[in-house]
């Protein structure tokens, strides 16, 4: 009788078990930089969606994630898009876009136009040469890449040849000089300063047109999407880089093709005066519900996928848009914290997310766009810039720094280069094949060009009683496993050879009369006000002083900062072309930077085996580089 029982509840609890196993709904991981993963695990939960955070050093980390199925999707901009589809063995799948509530159908983010005057009588485009030009901005997508990429393709720009003595910024800016007679292209031509001046001094027509062409800044009352028109109306322009939505604007047509009319940001400019200059030489009218021909367009932002989320992409659709309702839904009772962080996690009003009916490929994405095309226009001849590495492990990262900086046009392109610290210093020494080199010891063969700087930098505090004679018995405490801190006790030491030091979690730091510690933890140190800080004289000073008063070494102290170095000889034009990269690298990924979650130039650096290591090329406590005076 038994036996029959267990034969007839058998069954019926695998059936149970299995059902309970397909009603459960699967979890989906989601990549965010790993700042914003306690955010977005809190985010979630509260929206009851089945979406688990995971937190990446970076963007371009949760990309080899993704790959690597330790997460499923991540929010991409077309640049890591980019990147994506130069993956060995890719297989990343673009599946829905963010696009703006203000555009929610339209294909693109935005597209590339040229506006000219009707009475210009355009044939071709051959017929810009000579006459004055509006753009948006230098190194901006509509008004310098674009046109850049498509005048150069056409045959209309001609830059002057590929050689050492011109860099890749400066040859375009010959060549958009040589073809305009007088322009506004406003905004830093180099994050160095110096090279800014230079360059817009050697091509000031390029700045001639703008409002203050001594200035040639990117807040010019005729910069900018809208600024660009202006100039063109306005300001004698002749032809405007811009974008349609912003010629709507500024004519008073309606933002969507046949909306509501907006004001006219220029109630006296009149459409019929002006058209759209096509690649193909054609003009048409800027007139609601006529055509537009663009020449380039910028893709959406994307949630981007690996292969495996094809086959359950509606699912994960679906997840998404849970999400995102939950954190933008005006009824609900978020805190304005939390809205706040549901932006940084790209959960905007502003920014719906619109599913896509099929996947894309990453070329194919960026392909619907001729974005790649922008990306790359400096074509295959452009200059490379040869990093010399020192270990398997810093190639590694130099070659993702590279990726990284090519897709956001920092240029000259890198190039790593791997070989030993001797034959690194000997490459750039004789500049057979390598440029530069970055080195944490000084090195009197080279010449360093660039120094490590430091944000946060670290001090020693001390009782408002101490003495220069306490000083000298010590110890002094810091956390031993920090290098920052080392090299800090250093400094110290090096005025008082016989201090001692002990580790900050020791049982004898309690009575170690100094402690080195983080500027920015200063307001956290009990009893502030009866605190001084020790300077690298030995001298006392108020808490307030930490800027003047640290003990991070510099060029004329003990030289542990990473330096940036080239050959003694190095020319002018290539010596140029190093500092702006690296400025430019530096300004774009450094610490606190804007794009620092696309990758992080600074800080810890995941290899391809998944193995975290520290201070590679440069130190992860750096906060950015800055040219030697």
């Amino acid at each position: 009788m038994k036996s029959y029982i267990l034969l007839w509840i058998v069954p019926l609890l695998v059936a149970s078990i299995h059902g309970a196993s397909v009603s459960k709904q699967e979890t989906y991981a989601w990549c965010v930089p790993v700042e914003l993963l306690d955010d977005c695990a809190r985010l979630t939960r509260a929206a009851g969606v089945a979406i688990e955070c995971v937190g990446g050093i970076d963007r371009l980390d949760c990309l080899r994630k993704v790959q690597n199925r330790e997460a499923d999707y991540l929010v991409a901009d077309p640049e890591d898009v980019y990147v994506a589809s130069h993956f060995d063995n890719q297989d990343f799948a673009v599946f829905s876009e963010l696009r703006t509530a203000e555009e929610p159908t339209a294909r693109f983010r935005y597209e590339g136009i040229m506006l000219v005057r009707a009475s210009d009588n355009f044939r071709s485009l051959a017929d810009l040469r000579g006459k004055r030009s509006c753009h948006t901005g230098f190194g901006r997508n509509v008004g310098y890449k674009i046109p850049v990429t498509r005048l150069q393709r056409a045959g209309v720009l001609k830059l002057p040849a590929a050689d050492r003595s011109l860099s890749p910024v400066e040859r375009e800016l010959a060549g958009l000089s040589d073809l305009f007679s007088a322009s506004c292209l406003p905004g830093s031509y180099s994050s160095d300063a110096g090279v800014d001046r230079l360059l817009k001094g050697r091509y000031a027509n390029l700045c001639e047109r703008c409002e203050q062409p001594q200035r040639c800044a990117k807040d010019d009352r005729f910069a900018g999407y809208e600024g660009a028109i202006r100039c063109l109306v306005e300001n004698g322009g002749d032809v405007a880089f811009s974008k349609t939505i912003y010629v709507r604007k500024y004519f008073g047509l309606p933002v969507t093709p046949g909306g509501a009319p907006a004001p006219a940001l220029n109630p006296n400019a009149r459409t019929q005066d002006y058209v759209y200059l096509c690649e193909d030489g054609t003009t048409r009218p800027i007139a609601d519900g006529q055509p537009v021909c663009s020449w380039a367009q910028r893709p959406w932002q994307v949630l981007l996928g690996n292969g495996d989320v094809v086959g359950r992409m509606r699912e994960l659709q679906s997840l998404s848009q849970q999400l995102y309702r939950y954190c933008t839904d005006a009824n609900n009772q978020l805190s304005e914290v939390d809205r706040a962080t549901a932006q940084r996690l790209w959960m905007d009003q502003k920014a719906p997310i619109v599913d896509r009916q099929d996947t894309l490929a990453p070329r194919a994405y960026l392909a619907q766009a001729n974005y790649a095309e922008v990306i790359e226009r400096e074509g295959r001849f452009g200059n490379k810039l040869r990093l010399c590495v020192v270990s398997e492990d810093e190639r590694q990262k130099c070659e993702l720094m590279r990726q990284a900086a090519y897709s956001r046009d920092i240029r000259p392109a890198l190039q790593c280069v791997l070989k030993t610290v001797d034959a690194c210093v000997a490459a750039v020494s004789d500049g057979t094949d390598a440029d530069v080199v970055v080195l944490k010891q000084s090195n009197v063969q080279l010449k360093p060009l660039m120094w490590e700087t430091y944000g946060d930098v670290m001090v020693a505090i001390a009782d408002k009683t101490i003495t220069k004679e306490r000083l000298q018995s010590g110890p002094v405490a810091l956390d031993s496993t920090n290098d920052q801190a080392v090299a800090a006790a250093r400094v110290l030491s090096s005025k008082l050879p016989s201090l001692q030091t002990v580790d900050v979690n020791s049982p004898n730091s309690a009575s170690a009369p100094i402690r080195i510690v983080l500027s920015k933890k200063l307001s956290d140190v009990p009893d502030s006000v009866e605190k001084v800080l020790v300077c690298a004289d030995l001298s006392f000073q108020p808490l307030s002083n930490a800027a003047g008063c640290h003990l991070e070494s510099n060029g004329n102290a003990e030289r542990n900062a990473a330096a940036v170095y080239v050959r003694k000889d190095i020319d002018e034009a290539l010596q140029d072309s190093i500092v702006h990269a690296f400025t430019a690298l530096s300004d774009t990924f450094g610490r606190g930077q804007p794009r620092e979650q696309v990758f992080r130039m600074f800080g810890q650096f995941r290899l391809r085996d998944g193995t975290v290591k520290q201070h590679l090329i440069f130190h992860d406590y750096a906060s950015l580089l800055t040219a030697t005076k």
